[in-house]
């Protein structure tokens, strides 16, 4: 195994180490400090995580909201105060300095009308004002929808909640965006859920075509539409070829690579003849170099699949743009993750895809125009290594052409996703109910 080391190259933004700073910045109002612009509450501000897509979606978020409305001062409310910190290693710096909101949340839809009670006289827990304070100077909730609607997601739950609160007991617009929807009859908490909020905001926009089929068959009469998810409003400027990047590519040398990155869902490894080694071990014999890039915790057993397959194991990146910086010099990418599909295709690199823990990368492969075909399932991989090897191939020998279709496919999406400020603006218009000037003062 070749391992690389990190070199003290520039952190991410809000990877402070002062004591406090990071829960400041996550907090820390974004926009300009004037008198007489909006106000957006952005519910679910994942720049405080770790994981390159949510933080690449943030970006491009408030690149498509400060465009469409320049004046607006955005009021985060952080991933954290949504998600929980069950899990500090998903957040900078392992969640150091950062605090949840002691509040009492519903855990099913029946209890939304006792909590919103409970919230409005000051017994839904210690911190609720911290919630209440944000939403009350708020003109537009936008709840971000990254995390996904599926089984009984916590941010799913707690986002639905906060939404329809804000909209029913505050009266402020609220707009549903950026996130994916596969509502199923499998631990069933959120169908309801759903059912009762998405009615009631001012508009929801899922991020790609099976996610707007899957609400038309749980929620039928909904008005929904697809806007393609924020992080296709970065370009292919946006990569950084740090002194990370610059490392492995001095290290690689000329024979073409690929990149590779799991996914959350389980593959078959730890052996020489594990179905995700035989996968590495056989790309390669087609005469492409393997970089298996970590990131995530979860991702650490990739140094075992180094090691069993010679390739090479990077846990160096710690940016968006670096991965995009590597992928825009690597033949193709194999992945089973949704924004790195995203971000390869905006570099013009063609992916290998493997199914997710919902339909999302499948989603996002059919916002690409399905150029990839089929997403493949990486709990079974040995009846499709020759398929994905010969995909592989194929995306090799036409990289050029791959290069021009994708980034031409991509600048097509990213017009379109910002079409989300349009919505946003349309539901900030002057005269709306529940502007701020006609909400009940205190409810």
């Amino acid at each position: 195994m070749r391992g690389l080391v990190g070199d003290g190259r520039r952190r991410v933004a809000g990877r402070g180490r002062e004591p406090g700073g990071a829960t400041q910045r996550a907090l820390a109002p974004i926009g300009p400090a004037g008198v007489g612009g909006s106000t957006i509450v952005l519910l679910n501000d994942c720049r405080d995580q770790v994981n390159f897509g949510s933080v690449a979606l943030v970006e491009g978020l408030l690149r498509i909201l400060t465009t469409a409305v320049p004046d607006a001062t955005i009021l985060p409310i952080p991933s954290h105060w949504v998600v929980g910190l069950q899990d500090p290693a998903c957040y900078v710096d392992n969640g150091r300095d950062f605090r949840e909101p002691r509040v009492r949340f519903p855990r099913v839809v029946d209890q939304f009308e006792p909590t919103a009670e409970a919230w409005l006289r000051g017994a839904g827990g210690p911190d609720v004002h911290e919630y209440l304070d944000r939403f009350r100077a708020a003109d537009l909730v936008l709840w971000n929808g990254e995390g996904s609607i599926y089984r009984a997601n916590v941010s799913a739950v707690r986002g639905a909640f906060l939404s329809w609160f804000a909209r029913v007991h505050l009266g402020v617009p609220t707009v549903f965006a950026n996130g994916g929807v596969h509502l199923t009859d499998v631990d069933p908490v959120l169908p309801a859920m759903i059912r009762r909020t998405f009615p009631v905001l001012d508009a929801v926009a899922v991020r790609e075509p099976r996610s707007l089929r899957n609400l038309q068959t749980f929620a039928p009469g909904l008005t929904a539409r697809v806007v393609p998810d924020a992080a296709f409003a970065l370009t292919p400027d946006d990569a950084v070829c740090s002194p990370a990047v610059e490392a492995v590519l001095d290290e690689l040398g000329t024979p073409p690579f690929f990149c590779f990155d799991p996914g959350p869902m389980p593959f078959d490894h730890g052996r020489e003849s594990a179905a995700l080694e035989r996968l590495i071990t056989a790309i390669a014999a087609a005469g492409f170099e393997a970089v298996l890039v970590c990131k995530d915790p979860t991702d650490t057993y990739l140094r075992t699949v180094a090691a069993h397959t010679g390739a090479r194991f990077v846990d160096t990146l710690q940016d968006f743009r670096e991965y995009m910086a590597l992928t825009d010099r690597a033949e193709f990418v194999v992945t089973g993750r949704y924004h790195n599909t995203i971000f390869s295709a905006i570099m013009g690199c063609p992916a290998v895809t493997f199914g997710s823990a919902s339909h999302k990368v499948h989603g996002v492969c059919e916002m690409l125009g399905d150029v990839y075909g089929r997403t493949f399932d990486g709990t079974s991989l040995i009846p499709d290594l020759d398929a994905i090897v010969a995909q592989a191939r194929g995306y090799a020998d036409d990289r050029d052409g791959w290069r021009l279709r994708l980034r031409e496919t991509t600048a097509r999406r990213r017009a379109e996703a910002g079409g989300l400020g349009d919505l946003v603006r349309s539901c900030l218009g002057p005269g709306r109910a529940g502007s701020r000037d006609g909400r009940a003062a205190g409810t």
